[in-house]
């Protein structure tokens, strides 16, 4: 009998863990990632202890979120790679808008205490989902020679910050015109 209840348990795991993720990920963008734990524990409908089971530091969780930030960008990416489009402006188009919809989430962990090798693997991450981009916009001549990807997550954040600011706020179509005018081979 036991071996019957093992398998619901970890069901029931696995099913917490995402609802908690799931939370987490609202509440951060709601209310950014200094919300209280017990809130978003609330929020996913289990209790504190269940969220320090799957999560034992709030670092874990916004760790964890940020993966999940990340997957959409990838997905993000391999779309427009797909796409016959200007490869660069639609990544970007849809990195601007995942960066307004979670409100900057990707510019504050930048700046929130992750380790440095938490923060070093998301960078390699990131990079490395780039890369492929910078090459097709070398290919299509929309990405001066000059810059890599390095270069294009510096110019992500630039449209994070636009895509977030509430301080005289541009049309989106502003901010990514200027960014791609930034990007483009000196004529």
């Amino acid at each position: 009998m036991a071996a019957t209840r093992a398998p619901s348990t970890r069901r029931d795991a696995v099913r917490n863990r995402a609802r908690l993720a799931r939370a987490a990920t609202a509440a951060f963008r709601e209310d950014g990632l200094d919300v209280a734990v017990d809130a978003i524990a609330r929020r996913a409908g289990v209790g504190v202890a269940t969220l320090y089971r799957h999560f034992p530091t709030k670092l874990d969780l916004i760790v964890a979120v940020t993966e999940a930030v990340l997957e959409d960008l990838e997905a993000a990416a391999s779309a427009a790679l797909a796409a016959d489009d200007d490869v660069l402006r639609t990544f970007l188009t849809a990195a601007m808008e995942q960066q307004h919809e979670n409100r900057g989430f990707l510019e504050a962990i930048t700046q929130h205490a992750l380790p440095d090798d938490a923060r070093e693997e998301l960078a390699d991450r990131v990079v490395a989902m780039l890369a492929p981009i910078v090459a097709a916009a070398h290919a299509a001549g929309t990405l001066a020679a000059r810059l890599d990807a390095e270069d294009l997550l510096v110019a992500m954040r630039m449209l994070g910050a636009a895509a977030s600011t509430t301080v005289r706020p541009r049309p989106p179509a502003t901010a990514l015109g200027v960014v791609l005018g930034g990007l483009a081979e000196p004529g």
